[in-house]
């Protein structure tokens, strides 16, 4: 038979309904479900009256392509059918875009057939088909720098199915003819800053609110409908796995992470959790479900000083307020409610207590200066708090090694302790070449092993295998990882033990009996109408009223309005008179005096990184936040002060409408990416009405001021009330010493 790689057409796709076949008992008690089998390379096998895909193209029916039989049988199977080689690669998993217009090239060729992967990261943005049609060629074959997660051609969600249909027949090719599993980090949110690496906006899929926007409407229902329909989206294109959700706590305000953290509270996130595993994924997982992989244990929220370990700065965390099984309860839940996988983070849980200013044996370089230099004077006196309970005894001091190396903390506490049997994923990058001597704001390091950084590849590898590591994220070295067997410093029987967990949750999903989707559908799937009218239901539902002196608002809609920070336009569709206050860039071009009132919508974001090699000036790092010496910095006076914060209106620029229109007439609608400080110099907390938003577009917010929408939102985390605040909080600890809360978390207020 003449077959053509990446054909559209399957050569057979069979689907047989309960009780219209039988297996081969006569009393027709083992009647069984016939799942849908499709292939683009061999032949469907009939057997006993069923269908199985020939995986391996032997035209026999091999035990792993029984579909008859449990997936641990079947994995079983096919690892003693794997080469060394074979095995290696499924421990691999690594970032692997579609080229432009959803083509696959050499790289994608390479992956599969030589490192022998199956595992790979989806990081393109996707865009409406409209959105698509109106970029030229030039525009379509524009993959942008690069950046540290390669580049990013914009493709449609009929491309990346087709896309990943070519990768399903490229791996159906192999040997074994093992699937792809394809993961993605967060896409379907709306994210103004979204960063490489770390999330995707929404684009062409529905548009709901970030993490935080989701904890504040407080309905469980919409939150399970969220799940569902993100689901039915991601499957359309083929897309089966997620690196999320992050079940971190929003306990320490510093952390520039905040945004993708649900809530500063264990017992809902816990509940969230429980949501979004039942719904995304499943108790079980099934040819529909979408695998989480829950990030990070055992819970990265509780940062030290606020710095993140993508950097050689943030490389610890800290509990001064002894909150670790707080930080572990959401994971918990999520292990109860049956999540496949768990990410460990970078950072270093145990090791000493110590400070800045009184240090230990820890290594505090970070990148060839001591940390100290790095850091504002304000924050060195203060101490580290480690926790011991789990620490390794690999490393110096003890303990001080990364999660993802930690056997205390994989093996003994989440393994043995809390009895998870399912995968873990390293986060992305934790084993590469040593670090060159250079800071963060030089360049994106090799690896983020921290603790080892004197040990090679090979020392990091046994470590962390030996700890409960199953698949390394962001490496695509078969011969790196296989060297560490065939020089007996881990045993073939441990990667089994790998290789088997990672098996079965692709027989789980049906993956070996259909990995294709109908890439003529997946248009009209993602992003509908239907799925976005939830999703903007739960924009309004995400917004807090936090201050409404003098019933503000709703706003008459006979008013006249000056609008900063927003599209004006959509304004004037509620009836109001607007004078449209700034310009494209955020400048205030017009006087706000003469207007009844102002609404001006606030963002705030850090510099943005151009890493151009070892340029002791740049100040931005790639994967964003605030310079280290500035990471205290969440007061908007002090934020415009500073060099690494940009507010949007300005912060001059919003205090002079203040004053021209009235403080009391001024309506303001803030994004609180991270928990930001209403300072008192700053003058905001004057405004006649402030509402917090956490993703929600100009006519979501439009809807609330106008009463067309009564805001019924309760913050996720406590907001501070000074600078000093921020600085005497406990990382691990929710909420603020006594005294120091502006607005506690739950604050909310409605119309009466």
């Amino acid at each position: 038979m003449n077959r053509k790689l990446f054909t559209l057409a399957p050569i057979a796709a069979v689907l047989i309904l309960a009780g219209c076949n039988s297996s081969s008992s006569s009393d027709g008690k083992d009647d069984l479900l016939q799942p849908i089998v499709q292939s683009k390379v061999h032949d469907i096998l009939n057997v006993d009256g069923y269908q199985f895909r020939d995986a391996n193209g032997d035209g026999k029916l091999a035990p792993y392509e029984d579909w008859r039989l449990t997936s641990a049988e079947r994995a079983a199977d096919l690892v003693s059918r794997m080469t060394l080689e074979e095995k290696v690669g499924m421990m691999l998993i690594d970032t692997l875009n579609a080229e432009a217009y959803g083509y696959v090239g050499s790289e994608h060729q390479n992956l599969v057939n030589r490192q022998m992967m199956n595992r790979f990261i989806f990081r393109n943005t996707i865009l409406t088909q409209d959105e698509i049609n109106a970029l030229t060629d030039e525009e379509r074959q524009d993959g942008g720098a690069g950046g540290p997660m390669g580049a990013n051609y914009k493709i449609s969600p009929m491309e990346a199915a087709q896309y990943m249909n070519s990768m399903q027949e490229l791996t159906e090719r192999t040997r074994l003819g093992i699937p792809a599993l394809f993961k993605s980090n967060a896409r379907n949110h709306i994210d103004p800053n979204a960063k490489a690496g770390i999330n995707v906006d929404s684009g062409a899929f529905s548009s709901w609110p970030k993490e935080g926007g989701l904890a504040a409407t407080g309905d469980m229902a919409l939150i399970g409908e969220f799940g569902n329909i993100m689901r039915a989206e991601w499957n359309a294109i083929g897309l089966r796995g997620m690196y999320g959700y992050m079940a971190d706590l929003a306990t320490e305000p510093r952390w520039y992470r905040v945004h993708e953290t649900f809530t500063e509270d264990a017992d809902l996130a816990s509940e969230i959790m429980t949501s979004l595993v039942g719904n995304l994924q499943g108790k079980d997982v099934s040819s529909d479900s979408i695998v989480l992989t829950m990030k990070h244990f055992p819970g990265g929220g509780p940062q030290f000083l606020g710095a993140d370990p993508h950097y050689i700065a943030g490389q610890h965390q800290s509990y001064p307020a002894g909150n670790f099984d707080y930080h572990v309860k959401p994971f918990i839940a999520a292990i109860d409610a049956g999540v496949a996988a768990m990410m460990p983070y970078y950072g270093i849980v145990g090791g000493g207590e110590w400070s800045i200013n009184n240090p230990d044996r820890t290594d505090l370089d970070a990148g060839g200066i001591p940390l100290g230099d790095l850091l504002h004077e304000r924050v060195k006196d203060t101490v580290r708090v480690p926790n011991n309970d789990y620490s390794t005894s690999v490393g110096t001091p003890a303990g001080n090694v990364g999660v993802a190396f930690s056997k205390g903390i994989l093996d003994g506490l989440l393994r043995k302790e809390l009895g998870f049997k399912g995968v873990i994923n390293s986060d992305t990058g934790i084993i590469n070449d040593q670090n060159e001597v250079h800071t963060d704001y030089e360049m994106m390091h090799n690896n983020r092993a921290w603790g080892l950084q004197d040990k090679d590849k090979t020392e990091q590898f046994v470590i962390a295998i030996e700890a409960g590591t199953d698949v390394f994220s962001g490496f695509k070295s078969n011969a790196e990882i296989r060297t560490v067997v065939e020089q007996g410093l881990v045993s073939e029987a441990r990667i089994d033990e790998s290789v088997k967990r990672l098996l079965e949750v692709q027989f789980d999903l049906g993956l070996f009996e259909n990995a294709y989707v109908d890439a003529d559908k997946a248009n009209a799937i993602v992003g509908n109408a239907n799925f976005q009218e939830k999703a903007q239901l739960a924009q309004r539902k995400a917004v807090v009223l936090l201050e409404n002196t003098d019933a503000t608002l709703p706003l008459p809609t006979t008013s006249s309005l000056y609008t900063m920070g927003m599209d004006g336009e959509i304004a004037k569709e509620y009836g109001y008179d607007v004078t449209i206050g700034d310009d494209a860039e955020g400048n205030k071009v017009e006087v706000a005096t003469g207007n009844d009132y102002a609404l001006i919508r606030v963002r705030v974001d850090n510099i943005p990184a151009v890493i151009t090699g070892d340029t002791p000036t740049n100040r931005a790092l790639v994967f964003g936040g605030s310079d280290f010496d500035e990471l205290s910095v969440l007061d908007f006076t002090g934020m415009a002060k500073s060099e690494s914060w940009v507010i949007t209106p300005s912060l001059e620029d919003i205090q002079a409408v203040m004053g021209e229109v009235g403080a009391e007439n001024t309506v303001l609608s803030v994004y609180f990416r991270q928990p930001y400080v209403l300072d008192d110099i700053s003058g905001l907390k004057g405004a006649g009405a402030i509402l917090a938003t956490f993703g929600s577009d100009d006519r979501a917010v439009m809807d609330v001021i106008s009463g067309e929408f009564k805001p019924t939102g309760k913050l996720p985390f406590a907001l501070a009330n000074s600078a000093q605040a921020i600085l005497d909080q406990h990382s691990d600890a929710p909420g603020y010493k006594e005294g120091d809360e502006l607005y506690p978390f739950g604050h909310g207020l409605n119309y009466k």
